[in-house]
């Protein structure tokens, strides 16, 4: 058994002369945070790319080291895929080989495991 909203007649009345005979009183249920407005917002204009690799590159030299993030910056993120650019193919295999779990696990302790899920190293096309 679920409670109702107790509601005034005379405000009831008010509103139906102000907005018309088929007034309905809608409970506020539905508050969201300003953050998650503007989440959605990006989401649906097809920004949350640009603002999670924005994210993830302000703090790219703290996550993967100094000496990886000399070589290798995050590209571009899609849906949880991370591509980190990398600048010569020597340090392509290495950080394949021996950065890639360590730093998908800080990036997935920073900004969550939804967030980042892969990662994936390419050359960098510039």
């Amino acid at each position: 058994m679920s409670s109702k909203p107790k509601i005034d007649p005379g405000w009831l009345q008010l509103q139906r002369e102000r907005y018309g005979p088929h007034y309905r009183y809608v409970p506020p249920n539905n508050t969201c945070t300003a953050g998650d407005l503007v989440a959605g917002i990006m989401k649906k204009m097809g920004l949350e790319s640009e603002s999670r690799l924005a994210e993830i590159t302000k703090e790219w030299e703290n996550l993967a080291g100094k000496a990886n993030a000399t070589h290798a910056r995050p590209g571009r993120w899609d849906k949880g895929i991370l591509v980190v650019y990398v600048d010569h193919h020597l340090w392509l295999n290495e950080l394949k080989r021996y950065a890639s779990a360590p730093l998908l696990k800080k990036l997935q302790e920073r900004f969550g495991k939804t967030v980042v899920r892969q990662l994936r190293f390419e050359m960098d096309p510039e």
